[in-house]
């Protein structure tokens, strides 16, 4: 699991490197995985002529940005473009959220609906729950990511750290200062669109951190299908990963 950490520092040695680039392909592997699975588990799920509803779209939606978004990250890994690796990685807890959301939307066919037909969007729709003047809860990201978070704790530090790279605040900032010299009082910076020293450690956890997210997505899109499609079974929805 990722621990939340996103320092930079010096540039590894060459024979790091291999070996860096040996263990960052076998991370992209498990996500390379992780994509087929979704896709093949689900498929197992809708069965031909099976009854759809405007749910089944949305998660069929979900899921598709689920996979972009994976392939997009793992392009932003081997071309060593961090910030906007992060910045997928935020996306994909924004699906993780929706999709959780589900279990709390009220009447989600009817208001799914009029997001299809262009009338609303996610967060003008409104939960089941009521606040404390017994008004319904709108479904915006601060509501999503607390009931994401009831069950997933460890995904508010995640968003907490992407959130730099999404609004342009404190990290982003420093990602194109290469060298410092105190002595000397001068700053080198390398206007290239890519990490030109990155740290190994960096790019493990966030490939970690992607995993972890984009399993729970995956997991979340599964269970939404089979406890429509497939209710007597709809707590078997592990990925074999």
């Amino acid at each position: 699991m990722w621990n939340g950490s996103f320092e930079r520092f010096a540039r590894t040695p060459t024979l790091a490197i291999v070996r860096y680039m040996a263990d960052l392909s076998a991370r992209l592997s498990k996500l390379v995985k992780l994509e087929k699975e979704l896709t093949r588990k689900a498929a197992h799920i809708i069965q031909p002529n099976a009854p759809m509803y405007i749910v089944d779209w949305f998660v069929m939606g979900a899921a598709q940005r689920t996979l972009a978004q994976s392939r997009g990250f793992r392009s932003m890994i081997e071309t060593s473009n961090f910030p906007s690796a992060a910045i997928l990685l935020r996306t994909q807890i924004d699906t993780a959220m929706r999709i959780n959301g589900l279990r709390y939307l009220d009447e989600p066919e009817d208001q799914l609906l009029e997001v299809f037909e262009g009338k609303k969007t996610f967060r003008n729709l409104f939960s089941w729950q009521k606040t404390e003047k017994d008004k319904p809860i709108a479904m915006h990201d601060k509501k999503l990511r607390e009931w994401l978070q009831e069950d997933e704790p460890w995904i508010e530090r995640i968003y907490e750290k992407t959130s730099d790279f999404v609004h342009l605040s404190f990290r982003p900032l420093f990602a194109s200062i290469q060298h410092l010299d105190d002595n000397e009082r001068v700053a080198y910076f390398a206007i290239t669109g890519e990490d030109n020293a990155k740290d190994e450690t960096n790019y493990y956890e966030i490939c970690d951190a992607f995993f972890d997210v984009s399993k729970l997505t995956c997991t979340s899109i599964l269970a939404a299908l089979l406890a429509r499609h497939a209710p007597d079974t709809a707590g078997d929805r592990s990925l074999k990963i």
